[in-house]
């Protein structure tokens, strides 16, 4: 067979869309001796802004990412120059009378740039931005959350935008949707009708570097770039923004300060600032927990299993997640894990973690007590995270979704 799969949306894509989608295709890479990849990126979605090192790996395989230029569709209103009040006026104005000549024109260019170059794929596997659609061929697209339907409020106009127009390719276009969770399947099912025979579902893996530390000098050499000290932090993992439900964490984490029997180690915040982060960084001063609770940014992929594994306790009580990487690569690193009893993440964490409700600041702030000054409770949860964890891989997946390929559907 000949593979088509969209790597568009990694250029731009952060967190977990990003390591869900990259981890799948090096998997899929290093497995599938048999059948040959084509890497498709369509830069004028993305502008080539960015350029991860991850893609740059991948590009370095037998399947070398193809990338085709194209028509980029501009709005002048975004431009700095046109900020000021008028100028704005004048520019909006313009990209609302010139937006269905763009968009016809650039869906022409893209057309016939892609059409002839995917003629003869077998599975073409879109993405987040590229909704395309191969005749003849088996075409599938994962949808990995339904956050902008439940959870709006949380999200900007674009994206919005953006995820009507995946739902209703979903809907209308792919032959097979990929769930990253059971959880995301119903919400699928429920919210998309999409029906339920379509929805294949193909948990996420742990990648084979989160694991615990067994050299102390080497784990207390890399977090003292962080100055941090082992089983001295609580750790959470992501990025900042109110879906991950940060202003109950902080709460939480004020209340076991002010009532805890005992000192409470500093909290973690890591994770690049999202939409709306500076709510958080607002609540932390107004607690006056500035000396307390620490936002280090985002953490390079390599770091991470050390400071996972240096955390006496990692946090997550996420309002929703599709599938909630953090949690499962927590566990794998040895540490015991408090999350949201909602959406996947008791798929995720099973009986290996403790859940609570991710609205309830007082359940959260006991839940942390209790493994802070409980040594054999959190023994007992390392234990069985890393259990929990090792039935989670990437060479799973990338097995699973090949035979979806194969079987076509």
């Amino acid at each position: 067979m000949r593979i088509g799969f969209d790597v568009t949306a990694l250029y731009v894509a952060q967190a977990g869309i990003f390591y869900y989608d990259y981890n799948l295709i090096r998997t899929l890479l290093e497995l599938d001796r048999d059948n040959a990849y084509l890497l498709l990126d369509y830069a004028p979605i993305h502008g080539g802004y960015n350029d991860p090192v991850e893609l740059r790996a991948l590009g370095d395989t037998s399947a070398a990412i193809t990338h085709v230029s194209g028509l980029r569709h501009r709005r002048l209103a975004r431009l700095s120059g046109m900020q000021r009040p008028v100028l704005w006026s004048l520019a909006h104005f313009i990209d609302r009378t010139l937006f269905r000549l763009w968009q016809s024109l650039a869906e022409s260019v893209m057309h016939r740039r892609l059409a002839p170059l995917l003629a003869d794929v077998d599975v073409f596997h879109s993405s987040e931005v590229l909704l395309w659609r191969q005749p003849g061929a088996l075409n599938v697209t994962t949808i990995y959350d339904l956050t902008c339907i439940l959870f709006p409020e949380y999200h900007t106009p674009e994206t919005l935008a953006l995820q009507r127009a995946k739902h209703r390719f979903a809907q209308q276009e792919a032959d097979v949707v990929i769930a990253i969770s059971e959880a995301t399947k119903r919400d699928i099912v429920t919210h998309l009708r999409i029906p339920e025979n379509k929805i294949r579902v193909v948990y996420a893996g742990v990648s084979s570097h989160y694991r615990p530390f067994t050299d102390n000098a080497v784990l207390r050499q890399t977090l003292s770039a962080f100055h941090l000290t082992p089983n001295e932090y609580l750790l959470h993992v992501g990025t900042l923004e109110p879906r991950k439900n940060l202003r109950r964490l902080v709460e939480a984490y004020a209340l076991l300060v002010k009532e805890a029997p005992a000192p409470v180690p500093e909290l973690v915040l890591a994770g690049a600032g999202g939409w709306n982060y500076q709510e958080i960084l607002t609540l932390i001063k107004g607690l006056e927990l500035q000396e307390r609770v620490r936002c280090i940014g985002r953490v390079p992929a390599e770091v991470l299993p050390a400071l996972y594994s240096g955390a006496r306790v990692f946090v997550y009580p996420s309002l929703y997640e599709g599938f909630g990487l953090p949690p499962l690569e927590a566990m794998a690193c040895g540490t015991p894990v408090i999350t949201s009893n909602t959406s996947s993440l008791p798929e995720v964490v099973g009986d290996a973690g403790i859940m609570v409700s991710p609205t309830d600041v007082t359940a959260l702030a006991e839940a942390m007590a209790g493994l802070l000054f409980d040594p054999d409770r959190c023994q007992t949860l390392r234990e069985a995270g890393l259990r929990r964890a090792a039935q989670f891989s990437w060479k799973r997946a990338a097995q699973e979704i090949l035979s979806i390929y194969q079987r076509g559907e």
